[in-house]
Order: structure tokens, then C-alpha cells, then sequence
């Protein structure tokens, strides 16, 4: 029996869906992703449905989703009444941009959060607080070891970047 050859960019589309999901996006999201990647010019609702084979209902409720968290772009264009989405090429940008919103959203609000906390736990007396505390205490120092790391990593994307533009 002999299977039907994929174009490269079908392959390409297949590979990057199966990137997503190991990031933990779900099939349709990492599917749409991967669509928008490899598409070189923004596409319609409807046309994402069409490739990808998914009802319009489904879409719109995944493409909330991967717009809120950033990956895609939303456009309109004159005269018309219909949402376009584009996605940024690029895996360095790509992963900057997932970076810098993690240590945007969650690094530096919880840095600036923890201490306050922690000391509010600290007049505690009971033993399942000084538990409780150290496990937040500890959370707290992995924190700040996180932000070094990504802003080491965000500065070596940048240079990436840079470099690949020379």
C-alpha cells in the first residue's frame, strides 16, 4: 500500500505542530501555529478552517486562546469586515518573545510579590506554616535564579538576532 507524498511545507507544518504539543498546546492550537508559521501572508477564519480541516466554531475558540498568549497577530483590513491573523517568522523571535513575556508576566510580579509574603508567614508560629514557609522561601530563591537566567537568555536571543542580520 503506498501512502501519498507530502509537500515540504505540509512536512514542515507536521513538525512544528508536533514542536507546539511537546510545549504543551493542544492539537488544534499547535496545528494553527504551525499553519501561520508557514504561511507567508495573514489568513481569514475561514481559510485556517479549510487547511486545517477543523470547524469555524473550534477556531475562533482556539484562536482566542493563541492570541491572548500572544503567538499571533490579528488584523483587519479596509473594507472588509473579515479578521485576518499573521504570525511573526523567526524561531529566535519566536522565543524571545515567549521569554519575554514569562519573565515579563510571571518572573517579575512574583519577585515583587514573594517578599511580602514571606513575611506575613514569618509571624506564623505553627509548624505547618515553617513548612509552608520554606517551600515558598525556596520557590522564591528558584525565582530569582530564573530571572538571571532569562535575562542572560534574552540578551544571548538578542545578539542572535543581531548577528543573523549581519
Amino acid at each position: 500500500m503506498m501512502t501519498a507524498l507530502k509537500s515540504p511545507k505540509q512536512e514542515f507544518i507536521d513538525l512544528m505542530t508536533e514542536n507546539c504539543k511537546v510545549n504543551g498546546l493542544d492539537e488544534l492550537s499547535s496545528r494553527i501555529i504551525a499553519l501561520l508559521y508557514a504561511e507567508p501572508n495573514e489568513l481569514s477564519l475561514n481559510d485556517i478552517a479549510k487547511r486545517t480541516g477543523y470547524s469555524l466554531s473550534a477556531i475562533c475558540t482556539a484562536m482566542k486562546f493563541i492570541e491572548r498568549i500572544g503567538f499571533v497577530k490579528r488584523l483587519k483590513k479596509p473594507k472588509s469586515r473579515k479578521v485576518y491573523f499573521y504570525m511573526e517568522k523567526g524561531m529566535i523571535m519566536f522565543s524571545l518573545d515567549i521569554i519575554r513575556r514569562k519573565y515579563e508576566r510571571v518572573i517579575l510580579p512574583t519577585k515583587q510579590e514573594l517578599p511580602s509574603i514571606i513575611k506575613r508567614y514569618k509571624r506564623e508560629k505553627s509548624e505547618n506554616s515553617k513548612q509552608e514557609l520554606k517551600i515558598i522561601e525556596n520557590y522564591y530563591k528558584e525565582v530569582l535564579a530564573s530571572e538571571d537566567i532569562m535575562r542572560k537568555l534574552i540578551k544571548m536571543l538578542e545578539n542572535a538576532k543581531k548577528n543573523l542580520k549581519k
